[in-house]
């Protein structure tokens, strides 16, 4: 079975996504479906009627959040309300990527194009998911989630609703870092697509061995963080001006603690060093020093 390709068009003004689009679908007989906001500039020599390939569906963040909540079983919690509050929540940012994730698991279109409004705008849309993690594990942590799970419906209603929100936003996390293509209109494309990169969680860091028992970490970053770089369970957390960047760690390094960071402008890079946690490694592989930084 052929993957359905989806393509990220963000930045610029509608008619540049628009274009950018049409482009896209340039091959004759290829299925779409476009996801949109601006439904009244999708490209006209596009063939969107009823028995057309290309199907147009309006970008409504109001009405997934509020199809959302009608399933929590409180939708009245007030967690739950915050998250939702306006229409560029982190909850109805990735209720809508979740909509796309959907449709490209469905495998009916052969592309599925999200334009998004704005450049930083849309690079918050992007981090939206990692931040939504972020924010439930720091409040209840995976092992709290699953202990209270196992009571089944007996569990409390506000960790049941985390849980289906982690499950969300891992679902959404692991979709945006995944092989999706982000073209950005416009300007600063670069930039931008590179802050789309960092936001939606595809780069990777180099890890080497510091040879003083800890190690060396880079992460590729397009402008310097606005605070220090900070470690939430087995999660990075970088901070720039506008977005948050929330980070999967590899398994070696959620054993470790950050003891260091420093951002090379020239490289484009956050230097960070984490040492073993003596509480997670076997006494005979923590270097002798180390347990005073890594406590």
């Amino acid at each position: 079975m052929t993957r359905t390709r989806v393509a990220v068009v963000l930045g610029g003004d509608p008619a540049d996504r628009a274009a950018i689009t049409s482009g896209l679908l340039a091959d004759a007989g290829l299925t779409a479906l476009v996801l949109t906001g601006h439904p009244e500039a999708v490209d006209p020599r596009l063939d969107t009627s009823d028995a057309g390939p290309v199907e147009v569906r309006p970008d409504d963040p109001a009405a997934r959040v509020e199809a959302y909540r009608s399933g929590a079983a409180d939708p009245d919690d007030d967690v739950l309300a915050a998250l939702s509050a306006g229409g560029d929540s982190p909850l109805a940012a990735v209720l809508g990527w979740e909509y796309a994730r959907r449709a490209a698991a469905s495998g009916y279109w052969d592309l599925v194009v999200v334009e998004v409004d704005g450049d930083l705008a849309a690079v918050r849309r992007i981090a939206a998911a990692g931040e939504l993690a972020a924010f439930v594990e720091t409040r209840w942590p995976a092992n709290v989630r699953f202990a209270s799970m196992a009571a089944g419906t007996r569990a409390d209603s506000r960790v049941r609703e985390a849980h289906r929100l982690a499950l969300l936003a891992g679902d959404v996390a692991d979709f945006l870092a995944g092989p999706l293509e982000v073209i950005v209109a416009g300007r600063s494309s670069e930039r931008t697509a590179a802050m789309a990169a960092l936001a939606r969680g595809a780069v990777r860091p180099e890890v080497v061995a510091d040879g003083h028992g800890g190690y060396r970490v880079e992460y590729p970053v397009p402008t310097a963080p606005s605070a220090p770089p900070s470690v939430e369970g087995d999660r990075l957390r970088l901070e720039h001006d506008g977005f948050r960047a929330v980070l999967g760690l590899p398994s070696l390094l959620t054993r470790c603690v950050l003891v260091d960071s420093a951002f090379d402008a020239g490289a484009g890079l956050v230097r960070l060093r984490f040492l073993p946690d003596p509480d997670l490694w076997p006494e005979n592989l923590v270097p002798t020093g180390s347990a005073g930084g890594a406590g």
